[in-house]
């Protein structure tokens, strides 16, 4: 009887050491501290480009249209239409811009740069008709290695500068956030990307005058011979970070 009971008394100490285990285990797996992701800030930023004269050539003329900031072959702008330049004029393309600059990041050790680009877009509030087109600003970033970054210190030849990494914010109801732009960038740099996806050129050519010669990144070619931005060199060279 006496063996019984010792027996008994030691199966239950078994149980007893097994259920706190279990109920530590349980503790440790969904006791842990919730801890939020580090948020990114931006270290260097470089001066403001302000204004490039954009340039496209006319076939149908045969002339070469300028406008500030944004590139447009309808020369109307300058003549019947002259109130629409600014906002509407250039939310009607994505070629425009208010501002760029770089500035740069660190994720996960690595420096990343972020050119940043202000610009005016626009839309329909009724798509479907094409009616009661409204502007805002959006606000767009296109985040380079910086081995990728480094081609700028040359403009021996021409430059493209290709990311697959692009955030973008701003819309009627949504103006440009700091905090939410970091986000976003860390967000970006996140995801794998695979190798077929398409990247975003940002191309760059120094003219024989010395001016820098350029075209808003696109995943698309681009023809130095019909149309870009134009900015001198002086200018242009307060946006690159070294």
């Amino acid at each position: 009887m006496i063996k019984i009971k010792s027996k008994f008394m030691k199966y239950k100490l078994i149980l007893i050491l097994i259920s706190l285990y279990i109920t530590f285990s349980v503790s440790h797996i969904y006791g842990q501290e919730r801890t939020n992701r580090v948020k990114l800030t931006f270290e260097k930023t470089s001066e403001n480009l302000l204004k490039a004269i954009g340039w496209s050539y006319n076939s149908t003329l045969g002339e070469w249209i300028d406008y500030a900031n944004v590139i447009s072959d309808e020369r109307e702008f300058k003549n019947e239409y002259k109130s629409l330049q600014g906002a509407y004029m250039m939310s009607q393309t994505s070629q425009n811009f208010l501002k760029m600059l770089t500035r740069t990041v660190t994720f996960k050790g690595t420096t990343y740069y972020v050119i940043i680009i202000d610009k005016w877009s626009g839309q329909y509030e009724y798509p479907a008709i094409k009616e009661d087109w409204y502007e805002f600003k959006e606000t767009s970033g296109y985040i380079y290695t910086k081995e990728e970054y480094q081609k700028l210190f040359s403009f021996e030849s021409l430059i493209e500068l290709k990311t697959k990494y692009i955030v973008s914010m701003g819309s009627k109801y949504e103006n440009y956030n700091e905090i939410v732009f970091l986000d976003l960038i860390q967000t970006e740099l996140s995801k794998e990307k695979s190798d077929y996806s398409f990247s975003y050129t940002f191309p760059f050519l120094k003219s024989k005058e010395g001016a820098i010669r350029f075209y808003l990144p696109d995943y698309s070619t681009h023809d130095f011979e019909k149309e870009y931005f134009e900015a001198d060199f002086d200018s242009f060279k307060k946006i690159v970070i070294k």
